[in-house]
């Protein structure tokens, strides 16, 4: 008797190993990422088969209105994975994803946190960790008293916890590794690629907080931002989201994949995100399962930033869409506006309406610091933002355009937005950083903040 439930226990084990293995490793290894032609003994679905599918969920994605805004290097690089996902492939896709949460939800959600609310960072080199300090100086001037969490990656403790003393001064700021035991995802190595693609939704989950408002380290506050969680929009609803530039494919394949319709509607610009984790634990998970998976869902996906929105959508789990559409701060060089920072706006209606909330620096980061020297007669001082540019009719409106170029000769890349080509486009216009932000740079720079590289 002992014998033969021992041969049936192995055997359930090496059964259940095997399901494992067909249903989560092999669709995440490099070399399906685009499937073979299906074998002959493999029934092909008819043209009209694909047609029929693809059509149920386009929705209103089809027309100009979303094609002048998808991003074609994104689906230039990805078009022929798109085209190449078989039919099998992508049921075992969606019953990955499906097959997760259903086993999530059978769990226990946390019920208590240690701290109401609080703003999560992920930094952890030195680039990263100077910026995150500069603009926790920056809220901290703002009186902005929320807890604040770093985490980092276990390999960049090093580097982080050199800057332990400058966190204390700050007050309630915490160092946390991503690797430490016991959290719920924690994250103990490198998979695949240099840089963990699952650490934003990670950081999020794992932080100890039920309210969190997360930054990316190049994003700086220009106020405080506290007042996001009294808006009445997330106490309503419990997720904020910011527009990104762009609008995702009519033909892309996330769409059969999550079975959601394709809508006319702006994609997610992640640098900020807030979100109640006791309202949404569920979509976070989620999201956090197409990070990790990010083999697949960043050839859909332009990488983590929309894993938020389409887990919410693919759960039917409501969120509010910033209305205001993102601006860009820059400056001008050789006669062109080059735009090199995001710039968002707060919950509409709320706070200061014409002032940016945070300023995204993702391009300034990758010019060069003696490109902002000298510009205010003081040859060591950086003046990076010098304009705002953005549109009259920056709400609602389906007629904005973002373009991307490098300065002349050199490796500068900037944005602008693009000259008006058709009849009903919004004009954009400039007007003077100082004068819609007054101080902000001079404030940031004073305490510490990083413009340009050296």
């Amino acid at each position: 008797m002992f014998k033969r439930k021992s041969f049936t226990t192995k055997y359930a084990i090496i059964v259940g190993v095997i399901v494992y293995v067909y249903i989560y490793i092999l669709p995440i290894q490099k070399q399906h990422l685009i499937p073979q032609a299906s074998s002959a003994s493999t029934p092909i679905a008819s043209a009209d088969d694909h047609i029929l599918k693809e059509n149920a969920y386009l929705g209103n994605c089809l027309g100009a209105n979303v094609e002048r805004n998808v991003d074609n290097n994104h689906r230039d690089s990805n078009r022929a994975y798109w085209n190449q996902l078989s039919d099998i492939s992508m049921d075992r896709y969606k019953f990955g994803w499906k097959d997760f949460v259903r086993q999530e939800r059978t769990k226990p959600q946390p019920t208590r946190w240690e701290d109401e609310k609080g703003i999560v960072f992920v930094a952890g080199n030195d680039d990263t960790m100077k910026r995150t300090v500069g603009t926790i100086r920056l809220l901290r001037s703002f009186e902005c008293t929320l807890p604040i969490e770093i985490w980092h990656m276990e390999h960049e403790a090093q580097d982080a916890t050199t800057f332990t003393s400058k966190l204390q001064a700050l007050g309630n700021v915490r160092l946390r590794d991503l690797s430490d035991f016991g959290l719920p995802r924690s994250i103990s190595r490198i998979r695949n690629r240099g840089k963990q693609f699952q650490v934003k939704a990670a950081a999020i989950i794992n932080s100890r907080f039920q309210h969190v408002l997360y930054l990316d380290s190049d994003n700086i506050p220009t106020r405080d931002p506290t007042f996001l969680f009294d808006s009445t929009e997330y106490k309503q609803i419990g997720a904020l989201f910011w527009p990104d530039f762009w609008k995702t494919a009519a033909e892309n394949k996330i769409f059969q994949l999550l079975e959601i319709e394709c809508i006319d509607t702006w994609e997610q610009e992640s640098g900020q995100i807030v979100v109640d984790k006791a309202r949404h634990w569920i979509p976070l998970q989620l999201s956090w399962f197409m990070q990790y998976f990010h083999e697949v869902y960043f050839r859909l996906l332009n990488g983590d930033k929309d894993t938020f929105q389409y887990a919410w959508r693919a759960l039917d789990a409501p969120f509010y869409r910033i209305e205001t559409f993102v601006g860009m701060g820059g400056l001008m060089l050789n006669g062109t506006f080059c735009g090199h920072s995001m710039l968002q706006y707060a919950v509409d209606g709320n706070d200061h309406p014409q002032q940016p909330l945070f300023v995204h620096a993702n391009l300034m980061k990758q010019i060069p610091k003696s490109v902002f020297l000298g510009n205010s007669g003081d040859i060591e001082k950086q003046r990076p933002w010098h304009l705002i540019k953005r549109y009259r009719d920056d709400r609602s409106n389906n007629f904005l355009k973002p373009e991307f170029y490098t300065v002349g000769n050199t490796t500068i890349g900037c944005m602008n937005f693009a000259s008006r080509k058709f009849e009903n486009e919004s004009p954009s216009y400039v007007e003077s950083f100082d004068e819609v932000l007054p101080s902000f740079q001079d404030e940031y720079f004073r305490l510490g903040g990083i413009g340009g590289y050296e």
